[in-house]
Parts: C-alpha cells; sequence; structure tokens
C-alpha cells in the first residue's frame, strides 16, 4: 500500500512536469512560426518577391504549427492535474473545448496558407489574379486575428477561473491573465501584436508549473529523507 501511494504522488508530480516542458515546446514553436511570417501584413502589399519569400518558409510554418498545436494539446490535457479533484465541470468542459478549438483554427488556418502557396509553387500562373491571394490572405487574417485569440481569450479565462477557485496560482498571475484574456475577448483584431501574447503567457505559465514542480521535487525528497 506504502508503495502504491509513493507511486501515485510521483506520478502527480511528474505530470506538472510534462505539461511545463509541452507548454514551453508550443510557444517556442509558436512564436518562430509567427516571426517565419512576421512581414504578412496585408493583402495590399501583394507581390511576386513577397510570395517568393513565404514560398520558402511555408512548409516550416505549417510543420511548426502542427506540432505546436500537437503540444498544446498535450498541455491542455496535463494542465488539469493543478486543479485536482477541485475541478469545476463546468469550466473544466470549457477549457477543453476552447483549447481543442484553439487547436483546430489553427490547422484551418496553416492548411489555407500552406495550399495557397502550395499552389503557387507548383503552378504559378493560377495565382495570377490577386483576387485569389485577397481572399485566401483575408481568411488567414480573419481566422488568426478574430476567432483564434478570441478561443484563447476563452481558454485563458476558464482555467484561470479554476485556477483562482482552487488557490493553485499567485493572484498577481491571475489578475495578469483575466486582463490579457479579456483584452483578447473584445479587442483582439485591434492588438497588433496579440497574436504573440498567448504563447508567451503559454511560456510563463510553464515556466511557473516547472519551478513550482521543482519544489515539490525536493520538498517529497526531503520527507522521505527524514521519514527513512
Amino acid at each position: 500500500m506504502a508503495e502504491e501511494s509513493i507511486s501515485l504522488v510521483r506520478r502527480r508530480v511528474r505530470s506538472p512536469r510534462s505539461a511545463a516542458i509541452a507548454g514551453i515546446l508550443f510557444a517556442l514553436m509558436r512564436i518562430i512560426s509567427l516571426l517565419l511570417i512576421s512581414n504578412v501584413s496585408g493583402p495590399t502589399e501583394f507581390s511576386l518577391e513577397w510570395l517568393e519569400y513565404l514560398t520558402g518558409n511555408s512548409s516550416l510554418v505549417v510543420l511548426l504549427v502542427v506540432f505546436s498545436g500537437i503540444a498544446f494539446l498535450w498541455f491542455t490535457g496535463v494542465i488539469r492535474d493543478l486543479v485536482g479533484e477541485r475541478e469545476d465541470h463546468f469550466f473544466a468542459t470549457i477549457f477543453l473545448g476552447s483549447g481543442i478549438i484553439y487547436v483546430a483554427l489553427g490547422f484551418v488556418w496553416a492548411a489555407i496558407f500552406g495550399a495557397i502557396l502550395g499552389i503557387y509553387s507548383t503552378l504559378p500562373n493560377l495565382l495570377a489574379d490577386n483576387d485569389i491571394y485577397i481572399f485566401g490572405f483575408a481568411i488567414m487574417n480573419e481566422i488568426g486575428n478574430n476567432y483564434v485569440l478570441r478561443m484563447a481569450g476563452v481558454y485563458m479565462t476558464s482555467i484561470n477561473t479554476l485556477w483562482a477557485r482552487a488557490e493553485v496560482m499567485p493572484r498577481w498571475l491571475i489578475i495578469i491573465t483575466y486582463i490579457v484574456a479579456f483584452g483578447f475577448l473584445f479587442f483582439a483584431e485591434r492588438l497588433l501584436l496579440a497574436r504573440y501574447l498567448f504563447p508567451v503567457w503559454v511560456l510563463i505559465i510553464s515556466v511557473y508549473i516547472l519551478i513550482l514542480n521543482y519544489r515539490r521535487t525536493h520538498d517529497q525528497e526531503g520527507d522521505n529523507i527524514l521519514q527513512a
């Protein structure tokens, strides 16, 4: 019985660590993918040179978005361990649902991006008409600057409410999370660098969880020494 309890404690200690690692990987991959297309400023600046530049990075961007989505799902699935039995089913459902929708929208964005530039790289004459370009990138901008950020706001609000009720996060971090989340919900399309804020938030949360896990591990080791 004692061995089972120790094994359970060790699994609970390792779970936040895996969430932190997944969150850090998500944040780094998402930020890199955004930087690679940082000059995507709108359909009015269309040029062949601009498309050539994007085409060179398109495969890497799509790959980073896909794997960052996988890492984010892992982060979402494991991070609930911090709340444990004090979890509220209503907010937990919203949290999981918004996380899945966030990843799905990111995949749709990447699919449109890859399709447009994939056609251009193989059959460039099909993109000679600017209307195709305008339509495709207008959809991408709408998804990235509106729906994705608002779902990120729902995600942050729901998990932050769970954290506040369970008292597993410091008050300053909860307040900052609410401010950023409500900014996403109501002013997403007006915040120029808003798309960078969410992965930065995940990075901060992941680093904090990693530090918290490190402290718990050392406390557990100290208790085992005292018991021995």
